[in-house]
């Protein structure tokens, strides 16, 4: 696969990112973007169920999900997910919390990775790249 044919087809990959942290946020969206992605930004709990409420051919193709967000915790965006719109599109957990409880609940409901903040571009890109495959 040529660089040009394997940008065109991450451009076509959507990634829904959940990020109540701008400067975090703008790691990601830039990070994401310069990779060929189209970002998704969601601030909260809330605008990420809504996102996740379009039709099915509009989901996004992965999700970055962080689990201490405001509104509705990054907890009941993956059980909303997964129980709800029922749909095992991949999810890739970046956050800054240690809790092993909360890890242990993200992993049972489904996840691809677990990483902590502060987020590793590369990290990021090859659990993508894992999940997306």
């Amino acid at each position: 696969m040529t660089p040009d044919s394997e940008s065109r087809r991450k451009a076509r990959r959507r990634i829904l990112v959940v990020e109540d942290e701008p400067p975090v946020m703008q790691f990601l969206d830039a990070l994401l973007t310069q990779a060929g992605y189209d970002v998704i930004q969601a601030r909260n709990g809330v605008e990420a169920m809504v996102a996740l409420t379009t039709s099915r051919r509009d989901l996004p193709h992965a999700v970055l999900l962080d689990v201490g967000l405001p509104l509705e915790d990054g907890i009941s965006v993956l059980n909303f997910l997964r129980n709800v719109i029922r749909s095992g599109i991949p999810v890739i957990v970046v956050t800054g919390r240690s809790d092993p409880e909360e890890e242990a609940a993200v992993r049972e409901l489904g996840i691809t990775a677990f990483l902590r903040k502060p987020p590793d571009g590369q990290q990021i890109l090859s659990a993508l790249s894992v999940a997306l495959d």
